[in-house]
């Protein structure tokens, strides 16, 4: 402001001065303005140097008062340059947030007043989350994942809100500790230990352990960052070496799926193990599984169990897996026997576990599931389905079925028969015509075809029509254990010989006349006995088989004892002519040197009906019948005007008696 004689003037006491004197006050100020700016400038020059030098000599301070805390860490870890890194960085990070290690006060007295206790400083920036912990010695890590989800598998990074002090306003944000490792991560440097079918039900879990064994890498990656739904404050963790040993257990088919369709697969997967679903039955197994029985007692506190009730056991293993010379390999449901005869022992107040008591837990785990079985087995009972087990039928016989339904399988017969007429060599599966036969059945009924043509169709094409069906079946039917059956139906009809009833069959044939193996021989066995005990066993009925399958017939105690005793039997046969004697009395005999069948043989029967019914169809006359003369009518072609399609064949020819 001017000053005149020591005081300030106003704009008007400014104006009223002669202007040389306003023009010099006016340079003088200038003259002031710029000297007052050079004083400010190098003020601000003073200050900025100051506070950089007292920058300096708190850094240094800082880095003074920390230094001890880090050097021997930074010289324990000289070897590993990773940590060294990561130590300097967190020292120098240290250094620059050090005021936010100094008490705020003034920031804090509002949240004193409203009765907040004071904040200390933040150190979440410098918390540690172990992603993995592999202390303790044990070994390598084996990780067991039973659900190979994409964040249970690889790891996921979570959200929250206000983490840290951030992410306010609703937002979600995250941090380093925040990052959640996988079972890929916690198995690094062991085994992991996967199914392959949860891995199917869990494409995006498939592809990234794919992109994890290939890479050598795992990286912790959230699938929705990509789609950027929701606000959030992302951190991407470095990808983290991989090493590692998956072992994934499943089907054998699923992995031929995998290897066929997935090149990746092959070359990730290389090693294939096959398990046995059961083991040799040698005297060292034997002894294994009196082991398991008694580790099993000293563990679960059961009671001990006899020398019979161990044998007893070993039988049923053989059992399971229906073959004499074989055991089970599955523990699991054996342990589970061991522990239900443990409760039937207590049950009945005995101080060791018998053999019976094997049998009631046996017997009683049977009966929970047998619903189906016993109503199937009420209707042959009442007669609803019908099955003979007394007297003889032509083309009529006894199969033998086997029902799986998962947690019990069982056997029952059924009823084929078979009827024969002359035709032109068709021979109709009334299961095939309705749709209700499997490619397995279908297959089995071809060769009983070839069977015929390799017996009786050499010299001349067979003249006959047959429809064979299983009566009262009304669903679908799948195998070939039943050809040899509707086979001996078909000869029985073509010979005109009765087949004894008591007696069921089953067994697969080939188009040379051998029996061949089937399935499930020991649940058709006692299928048809219990219809025969029903009825009452009379020392006839009995159980055809082929020879093959001896060895896996492994008969309940009480199908045995009926057996041995000759009230019920089972019979192997190698060839479709032991069988058909078998069941008719009559043998079928092998041709002469003439060519033809011995007379009074089963095959000379089966022939000479052909040859009649060769005849009947040729001749065109009743079997039995006068000689008839043909006259074949004449066959005319008519012209056929384009586009309509052509007449049918002629009519066969005319046969007048």
């Amino acid at each position: 402001a001017p000053i005149v004689d020591g005081q300030a003037l106003t704009d008007e006491a400014f104006a009223a001065l002669p202007e040389q004197q306003r023009t010099s006050i006016q340079e003088s100020s200038k003259q002031l303005e710029r000297t007052v700016q050079d004083a400010m400038l190098e003020l601000r020059r003073l200050e900025r140097e100051s506070q950089e030098r007292l920058r300096d000599i708190d850094e240094q301070v800082a880095a003074y008062a920390i230094a001890h805390l880090f050097d021997p860490l930074l010289e324990l870890h000289d070897a590993r340059p990773e940590i060294v890194e990561f130590l300097t960085a967190v020292r120098t990070d240290i250094c620059e947030q050090r005021e936010h290690f100094r008490p705020q006060q003034a920031q804090q007295q509002p949240a004193i007043l409203l009765g907040q206790p004071p904040q200390g400083p933040n150190l979440r920036r410098y918390e540690v989350n172990v992603l993995i912990s592999n202390d303790g010695g044990d070994g390598a890590p084996v990780i067991t994942e039973h659900h190979p989800t994409y964040y249970n598998l690889l790891g996921r990074l979570e959200y929250g809100g206000n983490i840290g002090g951030i992410g306010g306003m609703g937002g979600l944000s995250t941090d380093h500790m925040m990052i959640k490792s996988g079972s890929l991560a916690r198995a690094s440097g062991g085994f992991l230990v996967l199914r392959l079918r949860d891995l199917l039900q869990n494409p995006q879990a498939y592809e990234g352990l794919k992109r994890a064994l290939s890479t050598e890498q795992v990286a912790v990656e959230n699938l929705g960052e990509s789609i950027g739904l929701v606000p959030t404050t992302a951190v991407r963790p470095e990808a983290m070496p991989l090493d590692v040993k998956v072992v994934i257990v499943g089907d054998a088919s699923l992995y031929g799926y995998f290897i066929r369709l997935d090149p990746e697969f092959r070359e990730l997967f290389r090693v294939k193990a096959d398990f046995e679903v059961d083991v040799e039955r040698n005297r060292d197994n034997i002894k294994g599984l009196a082991a398991l029985v008694r580790s099993q007692c000293d563990e679960a506190g059961l009671l001990c169990y006899s020398n019979e009730a161990v044998a007893r056991l070993v039988e049923h293993s053989s059992r399971v897996v229906e073959d004499q010379r074989r055991l089970s390999a599955n523990m699991g449901a054996f342990t589970d026997v061991i522990r239900q005869a443990n409760f039937w022992a207590r049950q009945q107040g005995a101080g060791v576990v018998q053999p019976a008591h094997v049998d009631r837990a046996l017997e009683e785990r049977e009966y929970r599931s047998s619903l189906v079985r016993d109503r199937i087995q009420q209707m042959i009972d009442d007669g609803s389905v019908y099955i003979a087990t007394a007297g003889e039928r032509t083309g009529q016989i006894n199969a033998l079925s086997v029902y799986d339904l998962g947690d019990i399988t069982f056997g029952r017969p059924s009823r084929v028969s078979c009827v024969a007429s002359p035709g032109r060599g068709t021979i109709v599966n009334i299961e095939r015509e309705t749709s209700q036969s499997g490619k397995l059945h279908q297959k089995g009924f071809l060769i009983m075809r070839g069977f015929l043509v390799e017996r009786f169709g050499q010299h001349k094409a067979m003249s006959l029509h047959a429809s064979l069906t299983f009566e009262q079946l009304y669903g679908d039917i799948d195998g070939d254990s039943a050809s040899s059956t509707e086979l001996y139906a078909l000869l029985s009809a073509l010979a005109d010989v009765p087949i004894d009833q008591s007696v069921a069959v089953t067994g697969s044939v080939d188009q040379r006349g051998a029996v061949q193996p089937i399935g499930g021989a020991t649940a058709k066995i006692e299928g048809f006995y219990e219809v025969c005990r029903a009825r009452g066993l009379d020392g006839t009925q009995g159980v055809m088989i082929p020879k093959t399958n001896v060895p896996n017939v492994a008969l309940r105690p009480e199908v045995e004892e009926a057996v041995a005793s000759g009230k019920f039997h089972v019979w192997a046969v190698e060839t479709i002519e032991e069988g058909v004697e078998l069941l008719t009395g009559i043998p079928a005999s092998v041709r002469g040197e003439d060519g033809s069948y011995p007379e009074g043989t089963l095959y000379r029967r089966v022939e000479d009906r052909l040859d009649e019914f060769y005849h009947a169809i040729t001749e065109h006359k009743e079997i039995g019948a006068p000689e008839a003369t043909t006259i074949i009518a004449p066959a005319t072609a008519p012209e056929t005007p384009p586009g309509v399609p052509p007449e049918p064949p002629p009519e066969p020819p005319i046969t007048v008696v």
